[in-house]
């Protein structure tokens, strides 16, 4: 091994970030949205029944993506095989969850103008966490951190 890869190898840096933010701050925030987005969304249930569809919808998709962070952060934190396919998969789905839930409360019975003060900032707040997601995906994609801490693995 030269001294480029022993100098670039280990958790940490940007990549002990990215390991926190998997396993500890991306699955807080999400878990407190989806808490938050429940609360509020729970007395308009009786007046908008298709909304409760959108809440249990939502929430099952968001509780797998919660764990599924958490194992990819675990993952990459302990180096383990596999670890960055497993990260890269990651952002995958949440990305593709991210694209879908622009059109999830058209799919399950919710129009826009129906509760507006639910889908006010919503496109905007996908693309931002696409452009996070995108970011660390690219960033395990071309990390030299990266490639000599997992190239063994």
């Amino acid at each position: 091994m030269n001294s480029t890869n022993t100098q670039y190898k280990g958790v940490r840096g940007w990549l002990l970030l990215l390991c926190v933010c998997l396993t500890v701050l991306d699955p807080f925030s999400a878990f407190m949205t989806l808490i938050a987005a429940t609360n509020a969304a729970k007395p308009h249930f009786d007046q908008y029944p298709a909304l409760f569809r959108l809440v249990l919808v939502g929430g099952v998709c968001s509780t797998f993506l919660i764990v599924f962070s958490i194992y990819a952060g675990l993952s990459l934190w302990r180096v383990v095989p596999n670890a960055v396919t497993t990260a890269k998969r990651y952002f995958i789905s949440a990305f593709l969850y991210a694209v879908l839930s622009m059109f999830l409360p058209v799919m399950v019975g919710v129009s826009e103008k129906s509760v507006p003060e639910f889908s006010q900032g919503a496109s905007l707040n996908n693309v931002i966490v696409m452009v996070y997601l995108a970011t660390w995906y690219l960033y395990l994609m071309r990390s030299k951190r990266v490639k000599a801490t997992y190239t063994a693995h």
